[in-house]
């Protein structure tokens, strides 16, 4: 493979613009457009595969500052809510009467 300085060097496209000024002024000023090669302009190519592991390594790197507290909830939650129906039943008002 021969080595060419020039091929993955984008190319200059002049393109001329009207210059915004005073009406019927039809100067014009040359302006500097770059443009990517075509082997270039693939931007997307393996997005969706280094989606699926860029999520993976995040979600690991986060799951022990979300799990903990989850798990804690829940188990409160479960422990108030079993021990609000045993204190609406009947032995529960009963034991509650007693002193």
């Amino acid at each position: 493979m021969a080595f060419s300085p020039s091929s993955n060097r984008s190319r200059q496209v002049h393109s001329p613009r009207y210059v915004l000024g005073s009406p019927g002024n039809s100067e014009t000023e040359w302006h500097h457009n770059l443009r990517t090669q075509c082997n270039r302009q693939r931007p997307l190519v393996g997005a969706l595969r280094d989606s699926v592991f860029n999520t993976t390594r995040r979600t690991m790197g986060q799951i022990l500052y979300v799990a903990p507290p989850l798990v804690i909830a829940y188990f409160l939650l479960d422990w108030a809510e079993k021990k609000n129906l045993w204190l609406n039943s009947k032995e529960g008002r009963m034991a509650m009467e007693e002193p």
